[in-house]
């Protein structure tokens, strides 16, 4: 058996490291303050940012986005749905997940994440834990659980995202945005600590090396983010921690500028599959209690490489190029329920493991970007050639015998210990998708009113999966798939579009857990909608779709097969931003009509209508210096069936969240104290599950108090 994550979490060093960071950076301001108030002279700063970034929100409005065409373009001329959760929304909120900020965007819900370890995110109704959906920076990621210490913000493409990201599901994709070098120096250091013991620090220190314009005839610059975090976790048992540290470097000319970034994290979370139906319903007392051992957790280590850079040919040409690899590599143990006594309330449960896992991927993109007059009409041009590889590995599998005596209503911990005999025959598990990519797309400004978007993949996979010891190869196969994309956008007014798109998508089904080799995924899309802007700036957007599957993978227990045809049908609705000098928003609902169409039934965790309104309010109160900001808001989520074959339903839930926040100065050093309540009501509520043994349960009422140094 493998258990090399165990004992490769240094904790201490990183909070020792993060504290004197504090202190030195703290006492770097106050000196600094001191100066410049005995007249001292400090050289000007002349603060710069990469191009792309300046406008891409403003405040909680976004304005640009880069998630559809790899390039900054105004919203309004896109002919998609595309939401963005800025960088002073996910602040104010204190986001601590991918599944806190998702939930400010329309017809995104959580299903399975496997016992809480992995981010999973049903997009229009379709969607898994390792559907390849989630970007960091436009590049695909297989990181099972994304930290938010680096995030400046997030971008979602609603509907069809094949043409740019290749093989993708017709739901769309979730793109993180990075925190970027800057020229200028800056930093913060901030302190927290929870009402569920969560204890964390984290500094983010950015600005240039060398003086500007002098490093190779260019400017380069860092940025240096490092986080750690430790709580007892709040059911019955378990321990949670995540150790991260993300330096790059940024250079640039008048020509040219290249990047390169690198994320470490080392992480340990409890495995925890949640609670379970008793005699057919969900009993809310057994709310705390947990069914796994506390020995049940993902201990592992994850790493990211991005680099890129990019050269202005010409006035009209640039030479754009992209490397991305991740891994996250860990080790799973958990305990599995097997059976359980509706009567008596006794679960048999089975010590199991995953051992030696390493999910890896890494995607390199060469592209020729051009902004022309042909014929007399302005073309926006993209010719790329793009190589990916995505390889899933599992080692020792270890599936213990089931055991009885686990009383759901008198737990009594230690009756069973991890580890247990490897089988062979489920072990070293892998799938591995191997694909070439040609790309050609443009966008064709026909008249001031009239964008006309067409785009062509052309793209050569090979899919090879199997299991065993000896390895038995389940799935040897190979094909190519042309993959078309159309779009139209008319400006109705200045700040009134209308728009629609049509596109296809596919998706290689490989599984070493299948019976058989499975038929790729297939799928087309129609969508139509407006996009509006209204004073002072707000930014919105209402989306009608029609989304057909074949094909469609599911698994039930240990085995995936395809369930056919699938349908989702829906209206959306986006606004975010500035609805008053004083008041900010951010809202969205979502109708969401998706089945299976073999059986006619819904599909599993959908829910019809689900939404949420987050607000806020900024001013001056009496007897203080600084400025304050309260805001709260409510998300919901709709009933839903809990598994494939819908035998029972998750009951829908409200969640309400608050918040104040105290921007000041202590000792002329900038600083900002923010108290955060989420699940302000301590509601009880399941938002996810697959199957009756199987249903997460959400955070109780957490109190989060912040303290941000900036400098």
């Amino acid at each position: 058996m493998h258990n090399s994550h165990s004992s490769g979490f240094l904790p201490a060093p990183l909070v020792v490291g993060l504290y004197a960071t504090a202190s030195l950076f703290i006492g770097s301001s106050a000196r600094a303050a001191d100066a410049a108030d005995a007249g001292t002279s400090l050289p000007e700063v002349v603060v710069t940012t990469p191009a792309d970034t300046p406008d891409a929100t403003r405040g909680y409005q976004p304005r640009r986005s880069e998630v559809s065409s790899g390039r900054q373009q105004d919203i309004q001329d896109i002919p998609q749905s595309v939401a963005v959760v800025s960088s002073t929304v996910i602040e104010d909120q204190q986001a601590r997940s991918l599944d806190d900020i998702l939930g400010n965007i329309s017809g995104i819900i959580q299903t399975n994440t496997l016992g809480g370890t992995r981010d999973s995110f049903l997009k229009r109704g379709f969607g898994s834990n390792d559907d390849g959906s989630i970007l960091r920076d436009g590049v695909r990621s297989p990181i099972l659980h994304n930290y938010t210490a680096t995030i400046d913000r997030v971008e979602v493409l609603k509907g069809p995202a094949s043409l740019l990201y290749g093989i993708q599901g017709p739901g769309g994709v979730i793109n993180m945005i990075t925190r970027k070098p800057e020229d200028a120096f800056a930093g913060s250091v901030s302190l927290t600590r929870s009402s569920d013991s969560t204890r964390g620090v984290g500094f983010d220190l950015t600005g240039p090396i060398g003086k500007p314009g002098e490093v190779a005839g260019g400017t380069l610059a860092y940025r240096l983010i490092g986080e750690y975090n430790e709580a007892n976790y709040w059911r019955s048992s378990g321990r949670q921690r995540d150790g991260l540290i993300a330096p790059s470097l940024a250079w640039h000319d008048a020509a040219t500028s290249i990047s390169i970034s690198y994320q470490h994290v080392d992480y340990t979370t409890p495995f925890d599959r949640g609670t379970l139906l008793i005699k057919g319903r969900l009993d809310d007392s057994l709310r705390k209690v947990r069914y796994e051992e506390p020995w049940a957790q993902n201990t592992g280590t994850q790493e990211t490489v991005n680099a890129g850079f990019e050269h202005k040919l010409s006035e009209q040409w640039r030479l754009r190029g992209n490397y991305g690899w991740s891994s996250d590599r860990y080790d799973q143990y958990l305990t599995r329920a097997r059976t359980l006594n509706n009567t008596t309330g006794i679960l048999s449960r089975s010590s199991d493991a995953n051992l030696g896992r390493n999910d890896s991927g890494e995607i390199a993109t060469l592209s020729l970007l051009g902004d022309v007059n042909l014929a007399g009409l302005r073309h926006e041009l993209a010719f790329s050639g793009e190589y990916e590889r995505q390889r899933d590995f599992r080692g020792d599998t270890i599936r213990g015998n089931a055991v009885n005596g686990f009383n759901i209503y008198q737990p009594v911990y230690g009756l069973i210990a991890p580890g247990g005999t490897v089988n062979a025959a489920q072990s070293d598990s892998m799938s591995r998708v191997t694909s070439y990519s040609l790309i050609s797309q443009d966008s064709v400004h026909l008249t001031d009113r009239l964008i006309a978007v067409g785009g062509l993949r052309w793209e050569n996979y090979q899919q090879l999966s199997g299991v065993g010891r000896p390895f038995v190869v389940a799935d040897n196969s190979h094909g190519q798939v042309w993959l078309p994309q159309f779009g139209l956008v008319y400006k109705l007014s200045q700040a009134l579009s209308l728009y629609g798109n049509f596109s296809k998508s596919f998706v290689p089904n490989v599984s070493s857990s299948a019976l058989q080799p499975l038929a790729p995924e297939r799928g087309r899309v129609y969508e139509t909608g407006l996009k509006f802007e209204l004073q002072p700036g707000i930014t919105g957007t209402l989306a009608v779709y029609q989304i057909d599957k074949s094909n469609v993978a599911v698994t039930v227990g240990e085995i995936t097969t395809t369930i056919g045809k699938a349908r989702s049908r829906g209206a959306e609705l986006d606004i975010a931003g500035q609805i008053s000098r004083n008041w900010s928003v951010i809202g969205n609902y979502a109708y969401t009509d998706a089945v299976n169409q073999d059986g006619n039934v819904p599909l599993a965790n959908v829910p019809r209508h689900s939404g949420g309104l987050f607000a806020v309010y900024k001013t001056t109160l009496p007897y203080t210096a600084g400025q304050w900001r309260f805001g709260g808001g409510e998300r919901f989520v709709g009933n839903r069936p809990g598994d494939t074959t819908n035998s029972f339903t998750l009951p829908g839930y409200a969640v309400t969240d608050a918040f104040a926040a105290y921007e000041t100065k202590i000792d002329r050093i900038p600083t900002k104290i923010q108290l955060n309540v989420k699940n302000l009501f301590n509601k009880t509520y399941y938002p996810s599950s697959s199957s009756n043994l199987i249903v997460a349960v959400g955070d109780p009422r957490t109190v989060t108090l912040s303290t941000t140094f900036s400098f």
